[in-house]
């Protein structure tokens, strides 16, 4: 459940959960302009861990900085207005880092772990982003972006299921900067659009991930596997599709799962449902605000309170009582499962109970780990405080006060993007 956003200033916010980046040399010269010693393959992860360093750590390397600079071993960066370097050396591939009080050089380990961390190197399956209710894959621009300008990855395009020729097509977006990072076709991960998000249901939504799935390994000849991020809505998708429950439009036939999946990462996913769709399916008279203002205008845009997506995102609708029949329907083993779960938000879960989440999908609903059936899979979850900013929306409920939700900045949020990164691998 999901308005879709361009958020032009990704990642710009301060993050502080990860402070993991340590020396540089203190007799380094920054105008030191030197042959780089390090080979083109590992310059471009240096290149790709240095600006994931700055975008995500602003308080440590400010101002924004591109290109490297050299002073054997060392490839670096200086950063004036933070007075700081940060780069790595190619004696031991270590990453150093020097701070403002120029004392001594510190070295916090090796490049490799922190690529790793950092999304960086080489892809080991191609990544599929897909939204949630009434969204597209514009939710996922800001991300796309950085994947491709800062971590130099290949932007395989947007696939989108036809429906009326039961086909998958890949596009490539206009508003890209730079024409050459989509390749239509072959890539390191792709932004779906689903056919219709409101008026089909998820197992149907999960036949189209399907052949979207299939669609994306075809044209990456050499693959098996591919890895899947969904948003909200998108994520129960995901699992229709994963436990066997996806079928195409029309059609009383399931698609068998076709061990493809490398991994599952879910962020503000509905597991056992929201509280918020069946108070705006009901038009609960409590919701019905001044200037017809009620709780489907927790998300900004034209949420249909009947629509197909809106009841079967109830809790206990047949849709979510059929995907956490796990007994019946399982989840397979073979994939790995991450449950992000986005918190700081009073969220209704009843009339007047109220529980930690987004303001759309409390913490515990967003836990795949919550529900029964799960202590066999390979799964971990984390939940991260999603800040009240311009993506978020508020509306006044009398009694109750103002009820708000950052579910609709969660795919533009910093930390939830460096928890991504950090589970790509």
């Amino acid at each position: 459940m999901v308005k879709k956003h361009r958020k032009n200033n990704f990642f710009i916010v301060p993050y502080f959960a990860i402070i993991f980046f340590v020396s540089i040399w203190n007799t380094a010269d920054a105008n030191t302009d030197s042959s780089v010693d390090i080979s083109t393959v590992e310059l471009s992860n240096v290149e790709c861990l240095l600006n994931w360093a700055q975008t995500f750590h602003p308080n440590l390397f400010s101002p924004l900085v591109s290109g490297v600079q050299s002073s054997p071993p060392f490839t670096y960066r200086f950063y004036p207005v933070t007075n700081s370097y940060l780069g790595v050396s190619s004696d031991d591939n270590h990453v150093y880092y020097l701070g403002p009080d120029g004392i001594s050089p510190k070295d916090i380990g090796e490049l490799s772990t922190f690529l790793n961390e950092s999304g960086c190197g080489q892809t080991t399956h191609p990544v599929i982003f897909i939204h949630g209710l009434d969204s597209s894959a514009d939710t996922w621009v800001s991300y796309r972006n950085y994947l491709i300008n800062n971590a130099g990855w290949l932007f395989g395009g947007i696939p989108t299921y036809d429906p009326e020729t039961k086909t998958v097509n890949i596009n490539c977006p206009s508003d890209l900067d730079f024409p050459n990072a989509c390749s239509g076709g072959a890539g390191n991960f792709y932004t779906l659009n689903f056919s219709n998000n409101q008026d089909l249901t998820l197992d149907v939504l999960g036949g189209e991930l399907a052949d979207i799935v299939k669609a994306v390994l075809a044209n990456n000849p050499g693959t098996t596997k591919v890895i899947l991020i969904g948003h909200s809505s998108g994520g129960l998708a995901a699992r229709g599709y994963l436990q066997g429950l996806a079928r195409v439009l029309d059609s009383t036939s399931t698609i068998p799962y076709r061990e493809d999946v490398a991994k599952l990462i879910t962020v503000g996913t509905p597991h056992q449902g929201s509280f918020w769709a069946q108070a705006c399916h009901a038009n609960l008279d409590l919701f019905d605000i001044i200037n017809n203002v009620g709780i489907c205008d927790l998300l900004p845009g034209d949420i249909d309170s009947d629509s197909i997506a809106v009841q079967e995102l109830q809790p206990d609708s047949a849709a979510i009582n059929t995907l956490n029949d796990l007994i019946n329907h399982p989840l397979p083993i073979s994939v790995l499962y991450v449950s992000i779960i986005g918190t700081g938000q009073p969220t209704l879960t009843s009339i007047v109970d109220f529980q930690d989440g987004d303001g759309i999908v409390s913490d515990s609903s967003q836990d795949l780990i919550n529900l029964s059936g799960t202590s066999a899979l390979q799964q971990k979850s984390t939940k991260i405080v999603i800040p009240f900013r311009e993506c978020a929306n508020e509306i006044e409920i009398p009694i109750i006060d103002n009820v708000g939700q950052t579910h609709t900045c969660e795919t533009t949020d910093i930390t939830i993007g460096a928890e991504i990164l950090r589970n790509l691998q």
